[in-house]
């Protein structure tokens, strides 16, 4: 068996036999390696700007919310992150980021409200609690551990990271043990809620109701 000759080319080729076997290797001229692209960087870019979209539009619900009811701690449900914690980072970006008020539209403007934030993907729910510390303090009948913890015990989810204003948790989910993420995500925002509602926090005439709604065309 013969290999054809390459000519006109500044390739090379090495051929190695054993058992009937054969190793070509040619250089990149005959056959250029793809170049890499930034397709999938393009697609986190892409990613990233919704979260942040849908968390300042958010944001800006839950301050009109806040300033009408009084209401400064919020226990919801976002879509972007579909169980990404790094996503859902992005949603508390936006939800938190100051208004610009010469925009066209506002965003944010949430820093200053207490949020437990939640999202269901296909294999994990991944939460993202934010309280900030001059609300903690002026509010001495709640505790964030608690609210954690209830949270936490309701998807059977697991810290992962913690700081005095910022508590990051994760729950697995196990369809054999009929532990569907969207399930465990709904058991914890009922958790969170009567946690929340317990302390008083959440007018006795409200519900759920209260947890801003996205346009499905966010």
């Amino acid at each position: 068996w013969k290999i054809p000759r390459l000519e006109n080319t500044q390739s090379c080729c090495r051929v190695h036999t054993s058992s009937l076997s054969c190793l070509l290797l040619i250089s990149n001229t005959l056959h250029p390696l793809p170049c890499p692209t930034s397709s999938s960087k393009m697609v986190d870019d892409k990613a990233k700007k919704a979260a942040i979209k849908e968390g300042g539009k958010k944001g800006v619900d839950m301050v009109g919310m806040s300033d009408l009811g009084g209401v400064k701690f919020f226990n919801l449900s976002v879509e972007t992150p579909a169980g990404d914690m790094e996503l859902l980072e992005c949603v508390l970006e936006g939800m938190n980021a100051p208004v610009d008020e010469g925009a066209e539209e506002r965003k944010g403007g949430a820093g200053e409200i207490a949020k437990m934030l939640l999202s269901a993907g296909d294999s994990q729910v991944a939460f993202l609690c934010h309280v900030p510390k001059a609300l903690q303090e002026a509010t001495p009948s709640f505790s964030i551990k608690e609210w954690v913890e209830a949270v936490a015990k309701a998807a059977n989810a697991e810290v992962v990271s913690e700081t005095e204003e910022i508590v990051k948790l994760v729950a697995k989910g196990d369809p054999s043990k009929e532990q569907f993420p969207l399930k465990m995500r709904d058991a914890a925002q009922a958790a969170g809620f009567a946690y929340i509602k317990s302390k008083g926090l959440i007018p006795e005439e409200d519900s759920d109701d209260y947890i801003p709604e996205v346009p499905e065309d966010w």
